[in-house]
């Protein structure tokens, strides 16, 4: 199979109804023609051309059209960071069935795997290593769109929650309160036996205490938030032994809730890439196969990591760290 990328040309009004192989291009690779959700306006534009309608959605926030893909962005300092590309599936003149796109991606080594029903009418698939999510109609089982990234994820991510959200906040306050033993101890006594449900448990128990972190300086029930990172870090990597998180997503879980001072975030970030600047797969080296999978997913947390420590490269004061971060942004729009 090879990637949209390498197609040309800009985006026309004869493609709102384009063959199969565009939408399993797009849940395989996660982008449309190279465009995926990193990209700037600018590099979008080289991509996929200027016949697209721009809007905004919200204070900061801009949304372009391309008839079927639709691609958001949100003001970050003077520039803007990516949120989402969608393919609005359910625009299309003949409904696209998941039953076929699924067969089309089992035919290619890519199968989608099916999660938990939103519980609203929509059955939910994803695509873990695109990050790409699939929602369906539950009636007729038409895709009404595709998005990358994903708003939900397979496994204990994905399913409903056994356990009370106030229940899972009791139990992130009480463990903020305890000693390293004391919250090992306690967890030997909790934890489930049974993988699966442990997983869940892990993931159930991280959730609570991200909703419950407080802001930089805030103390919250009779504790700073330096206790509350020692809690969030242990979790982390509790999910992480449990299977719940890979390395990449810990990492970026850790960067995103500002856990760890800048140096020592980005060192976590370089020390997680999978993979050498010199050995990294790219658009241009490494077609979307199977037999590639293990080097385009290595690729695909490079440069998850790679954007993970940019964002806080303003603040990183090591200057080693900060020219191998410029680096590896340089390689940023060639990596999968």
């Amino acid at each position: 199979m090879g990637p949209l990328s390498e197609a040309a040309g800009p985006l026309t009004d004869r493609q709102a109804s384009p063959g199969m192989a565009f939408f399993t291009d797009f849940v395989v690779t996660g982008t449309v023609r190279g465009a995926d959700a990193t990209s700037t306006p600018a590099e979008v534009t080289g991509l996929l051309g200027d016949a697209f309608v721009e809007s905004r959605t919200g204070p900061g926030q801009l949304l372009r059209c391309y008839e079927l893909v639709e691609l958001a962005w949100e003001q970050e300092g003077d520039g803007r960071r990516g949120l989402y590309v969608t393919v609005q599936a359910h625009r299309l003149d003949v409904p696209l069935s998941v039953d076929a796109l699924a067969a089309d991606l089992e035919r290619a080594g890519f199968p989608l795997v099916e999660v938990a029903p939103d519980g609203v009418g929509c059955r939910r698939f994803v695509r873990a290593d695109s990050r790409v999510a699939v929602l369906v109609d539950e009636e007729n089982g038409q895709v009404l769109a595709m998005t990358v990234p994903a708003w939900f994820a397979p496994g204990a991510r994905g399913e409903p929650s056994p356990w009370s959200r106030e229940s899972g906040r009791d139990r992130v306050r009480h463990l903020v309160g305890l000693g390293a033993a004391e919250r090992e101890a306690w967890a030997r006594r909790r934890a489930p036996g049974e993988a699966e449900e442990a997983a869940r448990w892990w993931w159930f128990l991280w959730v609570a205490c991200r909703q419950l972190l407080p802001d930089e300086g805030e103390r919250r029930f009779g504790h700073d938030r330096s206790a509350w990172e020692v809690l969030a870090l242990w979790l982390l990597g509790s999910c992480e032994a449990a299977g719940v998180l890979d390395r990449t997503d810990a990492v970026c879980e850790i960067v995103r809730y500002g856990l760890l001072e800048p140096d020592t975030a980005v060192r976590a970030c370089l020390d997680a890439i999978p993979v050498s600047r010199a050995d990294v797969a790219t658009r241009e080296s490494t077609p979307y196969a199977r037999e590639n999978l293990v080097a385009v997913n290595a690729s695909r947390a490079a440069k998850r990591l790679t954007l993970a420590a940019g964002e806080l490269l303003p603040r990183v004061r090591e200057r080693a760290l900060r020219a191998e971060v410029a680096a590896w942004l340089e390689l940023r729009t060639r990596l999968m």
